[in-house]
């Protein structure tokens, strides 16, 4: 999928076929779900999220491809999930924000809970990556200083 990916002009026939799939989806009517069904939903989806931010942190720290290809990255992670969330539960993603709204979920508790969790989550996760940045920069710096010659930091002069 890489190496297909980086063609450029077998990516652009991929994103060419998408939007037609695209296209032809907008004539789907949108499935009204339940408050359970959108609920479970909901978990998954946010579920979803964080542990995609946790593969494209990681993705992008190791360097596994060119900066350019990113977004085509990103794009297939997203098809990925959608695909995953639909067979886990026969559901299209785009039919649960209409439901949310109709119902008025962004109100109700639970599903507040769930957002929130998860939001919680997430800021714990990158809190987490920029105190580890910050111990690896410190240790470089250190190192460096070291490399002078005199202690992290020294330059050799009188102060």
């Amino acid at each position: 999928m890489k190496a297909y990916l980086m063609d450029p002009q077998k990516r652009s026939i991929y994103e060419e076929e998408m939007v037609a799939i695209k296209e032809a989806n907008k004539t789907r009517e949108t499935r009204e779900l339940s408050r359970d069904e959108c609920i479970k939903s909901i978990r998954l989806l946010e579920q979803s999220k964080l542990d995609a931010q946790k593969r494209m942190y990681d993705f992008v720290r190791t360097q596994k491809v060119p900066h350019n290809m990113i977004n085509a990255v990103i794009k297939v992670e997203k098809l990925k999930a959608d695909d995953t969330f639909f067979l886990e539960t026969g559901i299209e993603e785009e039919d649960v924000e209409p439901s949310v709204k109709r119902l008025e979920l962004e109100e109700d508790e639970e599903y507040k809970t769930i957002v929130e969790e998860f939001k919680t989550l997430s800021q714990a996760f990158l809190n987490e990556k920029k105190q580890e940045a910050q111990i690896l920069m410190a240790k470089a710096a250190a190192a460096r200083g070291r490399g002078r010659g005199g202690p992290a930091g020294a330059q050799g002069r009188d102060i």
